[in-house]
């Protein structure tokens, strides 16, 4: 009886414990997306104002990063199977906290440096996000994964709705240097919750076998539907050339970084409203049509944008694009967790397997900055709406492999 109510009580605590990790991964991946609005399109933004072909400054930046990502993920995805990942998702968040200090350091000539900082953030993020990936698969379960990732989003759009304004506001009044201090500073935190994070993952170099991994994976349509549709979506959503040319837009279009953070802010907010409503119906419902529409109606929009062209148009166009690629992310992401921790992706191919998308991810979206670079180099506005136009339609594409994707994999 004893030994029983020791199990009982062991039990409870660890899944206190977890619980407690699964908060804390939470209020870093909002302390992340305070960094990431910095350095996406406030950057952006800080490329565009001195430089006369900014454009190709903000392709060049990005097409580093990515391909600098893409790269270092292969690497990361061994040490992560070898060694202590909590090590590694810690040496991510301080190479970050390095890449803004290089940036305050460094001010206007930033611009002279950009394969440099783009080649540091890429390393970073890949030992950020590998990791992180890991652990949301193997700290949430399956059965508890739409809910935590709901609460994840709407925690991170919270911050998606102050910030761009806070940002705005201050680099608008002061400027973007007295910014960075500020994030470099709330950066400190992020380095002191990983502490707070446990990892009872040894590894084994032996385990780790990326080509024997594929030869099975590939074999298995989910995994091939999955690896198309993060091609497609690193062109578009997550962090995707699409993002960008929405700041480009916004900003041609209203010129000022208090307004580009009221209208971000403003869009953060409706698509926290849609998504929590998707969220209550997700696991009840198909969700094929939902995919399909949330990828119809930006294209809708564009067209729109496209004849018209008017601050309305613009301010359309960025709000059913935000609104909607808030649901097609938060279904990717369930999706790909739960077949992250499924039968077709075991515990002895995950690393494998993820090292895989994020590198198909990283391809996707280099292929989109490099879409933009053309742009940037040919200075013209009608390849600029060429590029928005095949961006905006891989988002059709992108829904398309996701709807072949099984939301419950177990």
């Amino acid at each position: 009886m004893i030994q029983y109510k020791y199990i009982l009580n062991k039990r409870y605590n660890n899944e206190e414990k977890i619980k407690s990790e699964q908060n804390i991964i939470i209020i870093m991946d909002a302390i992340k997306k305070i960094m990431t609005i910095f350095l996406g399109p406030f950057l952006t933004a800080y490329f565009i104002s001195p430089s006369t072909n900014s454009i190709l400054n903000i392709a060049i930046y990005y097409i580093f990063t990515y391909a600098t990502m893409a790269l270092s993920t292969l690497v990361v995805a061994v040490l992560a199977e070898k060694r202590n990942r909590i090590k590694i998702f810690r040496i991510g968040i301080i190479l970050n906290f390095i890449c803004i200090l290089i940036i305050i350091l460094l001010k206007e000539k930033i611009i002279n440096y950009l394969p440099i900082i783009s080649i540091l953030y890429g390393i970073s993020a890949s030992c950020y996000y590998f990791p992180y990936n890991l652990f949301i698969i193997n700290k949430v379960k399956n059965t508890e994964r739409t809910n935590y990732m709901v609460k994840l989003f709407i925690t991170i759009s919270v911050v998606g709705i102050l910030f761009p304004i806070i940002f705005g506001s201050i680099i608008t009044i002061t400027n973007y240097i007295l910014t960075a201090v500020i994030v470099l500073f709330i950066s400190l935190i992020q380095i002191i919750l990983s502490f707070f994070i446990t990892d009872n993952h040894n590894g084994d170099l032996e385990e780790y076998n990326l080509k024997k991994a594929w030869l099975e994976l590939k074999k298995n349509k989910q995994v091939i539907n999955c690896l198309a549709g993060e091609f497609f979506i690193g062109m578009n959503i997550c962090n995707g050339a699409l993002e960008t040319v929405m700041v480009i837009l916004i900003l041609n279009s209203f010129k000022t970084n208090i307004n580009l953070g009221i209208i971000t802010s403003i869009a953060t907010l409706l698509s926290i409203l849609v998504v929590k409503i998707y969220g209550l119906i997700y696991n009840k419902r198909d969700d094929k049509k939902v995919i399909i529409i949330s990828s119809i109606i930006p294209v809708i929009s564009l067209i729109i944008f496209l004849i018209l062209k008017t601050n309305t148009t613009v301010i359309i166009y960025k709000f059913s694009y935000v609104i909607f690629a808030e649901i097609l992310s938060l279904v990717r992401k369930i999706k790909i967790f739960n077949l992250s921790n499924s039968k077709i992706v075991n515990k002895s191919n995950q690393c494998e397997f993820n090292a895989i998308r994020e590198v198909t991810l990283n391809v996707g979206r280099v292929t989109g900055y490099t879409l933009l670079l053309l742009a940037g180099l040919t200075q013209s506005a009608v390849v600029l709406n060429i590029v928005t136009i095949i961006l905006t339609l891989s988002l059709l594409v992108m829904s398309i492999n996701l709807t072949k994707v099984k939301k419950n994999n177990y």
